[in-house]
């Protein structure tokens, strides 16, 4: 009995020894990317500031998810907080917007990087990173113009699993993204007209979820986001549907995040933006289907 309690003694020593390790081996690959300085170009940016603008920011604002990641009154929000993921406390948009420049602010939506140098992490600047300086304007503009609240002291704490998803691939500094989101280009036309207008608008708000190519994905850790191919199955009306209710084809509700975010979000877009949209996305599955031949 005692050799029995012995060798098991031995064996959860070692299997604790071992997870220790492989956390130190976490760590010790990921501190150095996130702590990394990087150093950006600035850009200024110049803000309207009649009233029309304003309320036109807080629109652009929800349909980027601002309000949904730091909450309904910009007092940040708690993003995740488990032991083996992490803990992230978005900013409270109030009191930044009121320590930051307008430059500074520029860098951390559309840039990934703080005033400090270093990356910001889980939010979608790759996303941002193409907005243009009017929209950004708008959306600063109408930040600027929150008042104070109460709210979240910001956090970032990366567990174990959330490091494992860096060295796996599947989480990255989000400045690395920006950079490879500014650099790709096919598939997005930029010529004046409704089809680039529905471009950018699948670059500036889809992309968070379907990627930086549209194309979706399966993660190492699970999960899956299909291609946004999958609009041309939809005629028009149910595709306007979609966007207004969340309700897909079939009368089916999908699943997270989409119906919810739909329901939440882009539901905001005008009628003109969902058809701009729609083109776009249909155009493009003949452009990707063509090339698959």
């Amino acid at each position: 009995m005692r050799l029995l309690l012995r060798i098991i003694r031995i064996t959860v020593a070692s299997l604790v020894a071992l997870v220790l390790t492989a956390v130190m081996v976490l760590y010790a690959l990921t501190e150095p990317g996130l702590r990394k300085r990087h150093t950006i170009t600035p850009h200024p940016i110049t803000l309207p500031r009649d009233s029309a603008s304003i309320a036109e920011g807080e629109r652009l604002a929800a349909i980027r998810g601002c309000t949904g990641c730091h909450g309904e009154k910009g007092q940040g929000d708690v993003f995740v907080d488990e032991f083996l993921i992490g803990r992230v406390v978005s900013a409270n948009l109030t009191i930044a917007v009121r320590e930051y420049s307008d430059e500074q602010l520029e860098a951390i939506i559309r840039q990934g990087v703080r005033p400090d140098g270093r990356s910001v992490v889980v939010m979608p600047s790759e996303m941002f990173s193409v907005l243009t300086d009017e929209d950004l304007g708008k959306i600063i503009a109408y930040l600027r113009s929150l008042p104070p609240a109460e709210g979240n002291e910001r956090a970032r704490r990366l567990g174990p699993m959330a490091r494992l998803a860096f060295v796996l691939g599947e989480f990255r500094p989000t400045v690395e993204g920006v950079r490879i989101a500014r650099a790709l280009t096919s598939n997005f036309p930029a010529a004046p007209g409704a089809i680039a207008h529905g471009a950018y608008l699948a670059r500036t708000v889809c992309s968070e979820c379907h990627g930086l190519d549209l194309r979706g994905h399966h993660g190492n850790l699970g999960g899956t986001i299909p291609d946004l191919v999958i609009v041309a199955a939809y005629p028009r009306a149910n595709f306007n549907r979609l966007m207004r209710t969340g309700i897909a084809l079939g009368d089916r509700e999908l699943r997270e995040p989409m119906s919810r975010v739909a329901r939440r979000r882009f539901s905001r877009f005008t009628d003109a933006e969902i058809a701009d949209l729609y083109d776009y996305l249909v155009a493009r599955t003949r452009t990707v289907s063509q090339a698959g031949r």
